[in-house]
């Protein structure tokens, strides 16, 4: 295949943060005095790979923008402090990373996590050395870029970010939805990760270029 630059998600593509999430939601739920989601629930709405304001809204349809979006900080502060230490790399997930930076791959974090959270998990893991561009929610607040599953942050920061190297030569790597409507909007090939959120039969209806069960699969398409 003839892919030069390969742009990861993070959660529930490279690491498996579902008990971080899990936990952090019920927990901002138990916080506000609302009912908590059960896992089912929680299973439901994270495999579509949304911002947190939008699961949040998903979950407690009931409450209003205002008093959702006030959840938000507090989400972001109970996972930081009792989410994010329980987020792992899936098995392999850094050495694919080290073999492909090694072969001269372009990489790149493409999130809609909050970037401060997002650059907290990497540094502790020691995943951020590998790629040369690392885009989050937040990354630049002077700029309202739409997360994913929309195109902007292709458009305006990976691809002047790799220059020159064409979206067809690019290879976008996520489980959810979100992640492959994202490719598709900015003609780049995706690749589904079937081993993380995102449910089977939706994700593959959108066409997936590649599926792969295991992190570690990532090498067979770049031989």
């Amino acid at each position: 295949m003839p892919y030069s630059t390969l742009l990861f998600d993070y959660d529930g593509t490279l690491c498996d943060t579902r008990q971080a999430i899990y936990h952090s939601l019920q927990q901002v739920f138990r916080l506000h005095r609302a009912p908590v989601p059960t896992t089912a629930a929680l299973d439901e709405v994270v495999t579509l790979g949304l911002p947190t304001l939008e699961i949040l809204n998903l979950l407690h349809p009931t409450g209003t923008d205002a008093d959702v979006s006030a959840w938000v900080p507090a989400y972001r502060a109970i996972y930081a402090a009792e989410g994010e230490p329980l987020v792992q790399p899936f098995a392999g997930a850094p050495e694919v990373l080290a073999e492909l930076q090694a072969a001269g791959y372009g990489l790149a974090y493409v999130s809609n996590k909050n970037i401060v959270t997002l650059g907290t998990s990497l540094d502790r893991l020691d995943l951020r050395r590998y790629a040369s561009l690392i885009v989050g929610e937040g990354s630049f607040p002077g700029r309202a870029l739409a997360l994913k599953p929309a195109p902007d942050m292709f458009y305006e920061v990976v691809q002047p970010h790799f220059l020159g190297t064409p979206a067809t030569n690019m290879l976008m790597i996520g489980d959810t939805p979100s992640d492959l409507l994202f490719a598709r909007s900015a003609g780049v090939p995706s690749c589904w990760a079937a081993y993380g959120f995102g449910d089977a039969v939706t994700c593959m209806a959108l066409g997936p270029q590649h599926h792969i069960s295991d992190v570690r699969d990532v090498l067979d398409l770049v031989e």
